[in-house]
């Protein structure tokens, strides 16, 4: 039995656009999505772990597009129906999503009423992310350009305490499971739907198993990551 999740008018203030100005001020777009999956088991159980929140669901479409700072509501559109068609990571027991559309509307920018809209639909078969394997887990590649690159990372073990020297790196906590550092402060529980932004020469790091939802402008260079000792 096949279900549609739909959550209309999720509105986020974002950075969006091509002009100079737009590259400067946020402005507000609304963002109307239907996911299809099966919560046969979810109904059953009446277990909410066994679907997808639909405030987990908000809080990526969020960070996804406050993080992004896209420059084409095409682009916005595209890296969110890769990322809500991600199968679920190891940690979580929801149903995969089979097929997305997600419609973004902009707001103020044409003359009178008339409103700019795009909307993009995929099946899970239609986007397949790639994997890389990692000492400490895995990292899922949603999608990458030139300006940036989107990944879930799946932590089994420990991301070592390092710093950025040139990626702005944006992340939001997806599963329970992990603790995190930064300035080689105490290890710190992360809640899901923790965001943290981390600015060059930050030192940080993770330990434990659970995922992150992680976005890096320009896209992740391994020579950008420069592991350093904690408290030295």
């Amino acid at each position: 039995m096949r279900t549609t999740i739909s959550i209309d008018q999720i509105e986020v203030d974002c950075l969006i656009g091509c002009l100079e100005h737009e590259r400067q001020t946020v402005q507000r777009i609304r963002v109307d999505l239907s996911l299809d999956l099966d919560t046969e088991a979810a109904a059953r159980n009446e277990s909410l772990g066994q679907t997808w929140n639909y405030a987990d669901i908000t809080d990526i479409v969020t960070f996804v597009l406050q993080s992004g700072r896209f420059y084409l509501l095409e682009t916005a559109g595209h890296v969110l129906v890769r990322t809500l068609l991600l199968p679920p990571a190891p940690a979580e027991e929801r149903p995969a999503v089979t097929a997305a559309s997600v419609t973004i509307t902009k707001y103020g920018v044409l003359p009178g009423e008339a409103r700019p809209r795009v909307r993009v639909e995929a099946t899970r078969d239609e986007v397949v992310p790639a994997q890389e394997e990692k000492e400490w887990g895995t990292v899922d590649v949603i999608d990458e350009t030139r300006l940036f690159g989107v990944y879930r990372l799946n932590v089994d073990g420990e991301i070592p305490n390092h710093v950025h020297r040139r990626m702005r790196e944006s992340e939001l906590v997806l599963t329970e499971g992990l603790v995190g550092w930064q300035d080689d402060g105490a290890d710190t529980p992360l809640a899901v739907g923790r965001v943290v932004e981390w600015k060059n020469d930050q030192p940080h790091g993770y330990r434990g198993r659970g995922s992150i939802l992680c976005i890096d402008t320009p896209p992740f260079a391994p020579s950008d990551e420069v592991e350093v000792s904690r408290g030295g």
